[in-house]
């Protein structure tokens, strides 16, 4: 089970591909000076002819050991460019019915804010992404999790450092 180890605030960006996850996790990472956690899935992938369920699940592993690395540590401030979230709809929409580990590992996450990153940005193709006509259904798929899930979520748009300020601005409240 993660714990917080002395970590106050967890924010981890989150919604479909293509949308500046990574991109504004390292800026708020930097305007921060807070620890990122990067994706794992990006590097675990690359090179790589496909992928199957032993692979998503292994990815998730791999994301929970990175996040509870930096948890260790105590920052006050925690950035990670993904979660266990992505992983969920990820595996939903791919395999369907939920892994039972990941199912049980997902309610096992510590309290933890999203930056719900919306679908505004022009679709960038890379050789791991597949879904450039599905953004605003995943979106909404997003939205709907955070809220069933209840965890406290902002969605971000904008471009450019309008979406860094917005972000930015949002976690000065939450660290309120």
């Amino acid at each position: 089970m993660a714990t917080n180890h002395g970590t106050s605030l967890i924010v981890c960006l989150t919604g479909p591909e293509s949308t500046g996850k990574s991109t504004l996790a390292d800026a708020l990472a930097g305007e921060f000076a807070a620890p990122l956690v990067a994706e794992v899935a990006r590097d675990y992938l690359t090179g790589r002819d496909g992928y199957d369920a032993a692979d998503v699940l292994e990815i998730a592993h791999l994301q929970l050991a990175a996040e509870q690395a930096v948890m260790d540590e105590g920052p006050p401030l925690m950035i990670c460019d993904t979660d266990l979230l992505v992983l969920r709809i990820w595996w939903e929409e791919k395999y369907g019915v939920l892994d039972a580990w990941l199912r049980e590992a997902l309610l096992e996450r510590g309290h933890r804010c999203y930056l719900l990153a919306a679908p505004d940005l022009p679709w960038v193709p890379d050789s791991l992404r597949d879904a450039p006509h599905d953004r605003e259904r995943l979106f909404t798929r997003y939205r709907q999790t955070l809220e069933e899930d209840g965890f406290p979520y902002v969605e971000v748009r904008g471009l450019g450092q309008k979406r860094i300020d917005s972000a930015a601005a949002q976690i000065r409240k939450w660290l309120r």
